[in-house]
């Protein structure tokens, strides 16, 4: 009988992990005061095709070195770029700026 519960206990586990790990993917880092920049500049959301946060590590260290900031990266359906919007490790605002073909009012282009 104990056997029979083993399988399943180690099921339970894994997809509790999987979840867990998954949440964290979801929810980055500086990710609420990203997303209050981006509502800030009034952009319609159906322009919005995805946004991404990403860690920026400093690239000193083993393994990378540790994070030196944060990026939220938006792309957009009706241009080629993105507007980057860069936060410290304390997620306040250090920079916004558009690549490429994007524009975003009042935000500098590059």
């Amino acid at each position: 009988m104990r056997h029979l519960f083993t399988p399943l206990v180690a099921l339970c586990l894994s997809v509790a992990f999987v979840t867990v790990a998954s949440a964290d993917l979801v929810s980055g880092r500086c990710q609420n005061e990203i997303e209050n920049e981006i509502a800030s500049l009034a952009i319609l959301k159906e322009r919005i095709k995805d946004v991404s946060i990403l860690n920026i590590y400093d690239g000193n260290g083993v393994g990378g070195g540790r994070i030196d900031h944060i990026e939220g990266w938006v792309s957009f359906n009706d241009c080629k770029g993105n507007l980057v919007i860069s936060v410290n490790n304390a997620c306040l605002l250090e920079q916004v700026y558009t690549t490429y073909e994007c524009r975003v009012p009042g935000v500098k282009s590059y």
